[in-house]
C-alpha cells in the first residue's frame, strides 16, 4: 500500500514538473513572439522614415530643394514623420525590455541577430549622420539585414 502511495506521489510530482516546464516554455515563446511583433511594427515605420530622409536629402543635393541645405531636408523629413518617430522611440523601450526577458531563451542566436540588425537600423534612422552615400548604402544594408533576421526568427516560432 505504501509503495503504491509513493508511486502515485512521484507520478503527481513528475506530471506537475512537466506542466511547469511546458508553461514556462509557452510563456517564453509568447514573449519571443511579442518581441518579433514589436520589432516588425518598428521596422515598417523605420522604413518609411528612412525612405523619406533619403528622398529629402537627395532632393536637397540634386534638385536644389530645401535651399540645398541638408540639415533642413533631414529636419523636414523628421517633422513629416514625427508620429512615426515617436512611435518608434516609445516602441524601442518596449523592445529593449522584452529583449531582457528573452535573450537567454532557446532562440537566443536568432534573437541576438534580430536585435543587432534592429539596433543598427534604429541608430541610422534616429541619429542621422555621415554622408548621403554612406546613409543610402547603410539604409539598404540594414533594411535587408533586419528583414532577413526577422525571417529567420519567424521560421523558428
Amino acid at each position: 500500500m505504501k509503495l503504491k502511495k509513493k508511486r502515485f506521489i512521484y507520478m503527481v510530482v513528475a506530471i506537475a514538473a512537466c506542466m511547469m516546464v511546458m508553461l514556462l516554455t509557452a510563456c517564453g515563446g509568447a514573449k519571443v513572439s511579442e518581441l518579433y511583433d514589436a520589432v516588425c511594427e518598428s521596422q515598417s515605420r523605420l522604413d518609411l522614415i528612412a525612405d523619406d530622409i533619403y528622398q529629402c536629402w537627395y532632393d536637397a543635393i540634386y534638385n536644389d530643394e530645401y535651399s540645398s541645405d541638408i540639415n533642413v531636408a533631414i529636419y523636414t523629413a523628421q517633422i513629416y514623420n514625427s508620429d512615426n518617430l515617436n512611435f518608434v522611440k516609445e516602441n524601442d523601450e518596449k523592445i529593449q525590455s522584452i529583449y531582457k526577458d528573452v535573450r537567454d531563451s532557446d532562440l537566443k542566436s536568432e534573437i541576438k541577430a534580430v536585435m543587432l540588425a534592429y539596433n543598427d537600423y534604429y541608430e541610422l534612422v534616429i541619429n542621422v549622420s555621415g554622408s548621403f552615400n554612406n546613409y543610402s548604402q547603410n539604409k539598404e544594408t540594414y533594411k535587408k539585414q533586419l528583414a532577413a533576421a526577422l525571417k529567420n526568427l519567424e521560421m523558428e516560432l
